[in-house]
């Protein structure tokens, strides 16, 4: 049986409950998560990184707890301690390192840089030079060049376009019937729909006797029966309806599905979405007559799980 909500025990004991017992650690672990070792007799927490076995034996300090101790402490060390530290803070690496790294200095952090390049000076050198600048590299270029962009632009503005000058329109409206024919081809139409009607219409009460072959008559034989209105409308009420609906997104975990069965004395059941189609346990909520809501620990995939209600 697969839980995929949280299982809260609203203070309650686990009586005799046995952690998941293996010989080889879990595989996609998530921090928080426990096992026993089967092998070596122990059992172990996962930290969102390493496992880590939960009882004392064979303690011993790690990087993490150093770091964490050295941060928090007053003590400073120095740097002579730090094996290479000093060669790597000379001016020379440092230089090196910014120019082979991905991250650029901010402008305004070079002394004089902006005296010594002037909105002026860096035009004059675009324009002398045999270089060109990506329309990438222009702010909003790209944009305003794009053909929703320039369409957008021709319809807010008074100019127009020859059809000339769109390759094919000319042909393609030469093509193209006139009002007219357009309005012959809708009363043709018009025609065949009012015949086709008509021909319905009498194929439906002439199939029935001279007794019955009126919306009155009917209307006069339902008034007269009032057990049969009856018996069909209780019929109509009692019927079970059902409905079945995927869900998931990948990112939420609940879920509100409408059912319209107009009850809140349903049946859900949630179960796998592909085989075995096995039947999962959610939290689930009949929130009004017709809607539940369906709430996962974890988010589940696009369409993973299948909702079943009847009522």
């Amino acid at each position: 049986m697969n839980l995929l909500t949280n299982l809260k025990a609203n203070q309650n004991q686990l009586l005799e409950a046995v952690l998941h017992s293996v010989a080889v650690e879990p595989s996609q672990a998530v921090a928080g998560q426990v096992y026993y070792n089967t092998k070596d007799k122990r059992a172990y927490v996962y930290t969102g990184a390493v496992w880590m076995a939960m009882d004392a034996k064979d303690a011993s300090p790690t990087a993490v707890s150093i770091v964490k101790t050295i941060n928090d402490g007053d003590s400073l060390i120095n740097l002579d301690k730090i094996k290479d530290l000093a060669d790597k803070l000379k001016a020379t690496n440092l230089v090196a390192t910014i120019n082979s790294g991905t991250e650029n200095i901010n402008a305004d952090r070079i002394n004089g840089i902006a005296g010594a390049i002037t909105a002026g000076d860096i035009v004059t050198k675009i324009n002398e030079g045999t270089s060109k600048i990506s329309t990438s590299k222009i702010d909003g270029l790209d944009d305003k060049l794009k053909i929703d962009t320039i369409i957008q632009a021709l319809i807010a503005s008074n100019k127009t376009i020859p059809t000339s000058k769109i390759t094919g329109l000319d042909n393609t409206l030469a093509t193209k019937i006139t009002d007219a024919q357009a309005q012959a081809k809708a009363d043709t139409a018009l025609q065949q729909a009012n015949t086709f009607t008509n021909q319905r219409i009498n194929q439906i009460l002439n199939g029935a006797s001279s007794n019955y072959d009126t919306f009155k008559e009917i209307e006069e034989l339902l008034k007269n029966n009032d057990n049969l209105t009856t018996v069909l409308k209780k019929g109509i009420a009692d019927k079970t309806g059902k409905v079945a609906k995927e869900i998931g997104n990948g990112t939420a975990t609940e879920f509100t599905v409408n059912h319209n069965l107009n009850s809140q004395d349903v049946v859900v059941m949630v179960r796998e979405n592909k085989a075995p189609f096995a039947q999962v346990i959610t939290d689930v909520e009949v929130t009004d007559v017709n809607n539940v809501k369906v709430k996962f620990a974890k988010p589940p995939k696009a369409n993973e799980y299948k909702i079943v209600i009847v009522g």
